[in-house]
């Protein structure tokens, strides 16, 4: 029987496929504070970069804190010869579910920030349709978690609701891929 909709609405996504699309190596954060450069690196991997941690936040001069797309933007942190997409390239009512599932089909190497570990960034591996198409609760989306160092896989309407920002950012994210 399906559940009753009466306090917390109903989220209906349109019709979502499956896709995937993960990097080469996963990489661990070194410091508590590090998801965002883990992230970068994870997805630097795709293109064959390695940057170590420490040389990574020497070059860029990173202070201890959380790390949001708008700095990671302005300090080029993914080099030259990729196409970066953001969050700040769509309205605020696009951010959704369905476009994460559409930049995944494009092979765009997502990185978002989520509630998952308080203002944590993960890597996007893949969106997996079980049943409904439409419903969230039937479909999951499966992250790397750097601070863990291991793949989760979590309901679409769990990773919907997580994927904001309590210092009251957008649902931040960014997508690369090769021109």
């Amino acid at each position: 029987m399906k559940r009753k909709s009466e306090y917390f609405g109903n989220t209906v996504f349109p019709t979502l496929n499956s896709y995937a699309n993960t990097p080469p190596m996963l990489i661990k954060q070194e410091r508590d504070w590090t998801c965002s450069v883990a992230c970068i690196r994870t997805i630097l991997s795709a293109f064959k970069e390695y940057p170590s941690e420490d040389s990574f936040i020497s070059k860029f001069e990173l202070i201890p804190g959380p790390h949001y797309t708008e700095e990671i933007l302005a300090k080029k942190m993914f080099g030259e010869n990729k196409k970066i997409i953001s969050c700040y390239d769509y309205p605020e009512s696009d951010l959704s579910i369905s476009l994460l599932n559409q930049l995944l089909n494009e092979k765009y190497f997502i990185m978002a920030e989520c509630m998952y570990n308080y203002a944590h960034w993960v890597v996007l591996l893949g969106y997996f349709v079980v049943r409904d198409r439409s419903d969230p609760e039937e479909s999951y989306i499966l992250f790397y978690d750097p601070y863990y160092d291991e793949p989760r896989l979590v309901r679409a309407d769990e990773f919907q609701t997580m994927w904001c920002d309590p210092d009251g950012h957008k649902s931040e994210f960014i997508a690369v891929k090769a021109i």
